[in-house]
């Protein structure tokens, strides 16, 4: 379960409530990937873009609050491929601080539809 301290914190490990888009009113928190806030996130995704953000979708189908807290292959092809939520610079930092092995690069990165396969 997520911790108070984590209020609107996404299972990406963005921190929604500091995004200006939300505070604009013009996207809503995530949540952990336990959390109802999730789920309900995924389905106004669905609804309004026709697809899902495949971080927040894998976090909610594998019961993980944070990925980068409580998934043992962070930061995994989700992440890797992007174009968000974090860079690929942070993500190798990840990696190498892990002492993990450098994930395979994507064959082909999605990078949205315009406006509409921005998530956040």
């Amino acid at each position: 379960m997520s911790q108070p301290e984590a209020q609107g914190t996404g299972a990406c490990g963005i921190n929604c409530m500091v995004c200006g888009l939300m505070r604009q009113g013009k996207c809503s928190p995530c949540g952990a990937g336990t959390e109802a806030q999730a789920q309900a996130k995924l389905a106004a995704q669905l609804r309004l873009m026709g697809s899902v953000c495949p971080i927040l979708q894998c976090a909610v189908a594998k019961k993980i609050d944070y990925c980068s807290a409580s998934c043992e292959v962070y930061p995994c092809r989700h992440f890797m491929s992007g174009p968000y939520p974090l860079s690929s610079a942070y993500l190798e930092m990840q990696v190498r601080r892990r002492g993990q092995n450098k994930p395979a690069a994507p064959s082909a990165p999605s990078r949205g539809h315009g406006d509409k396969g921005t998530l956040h």
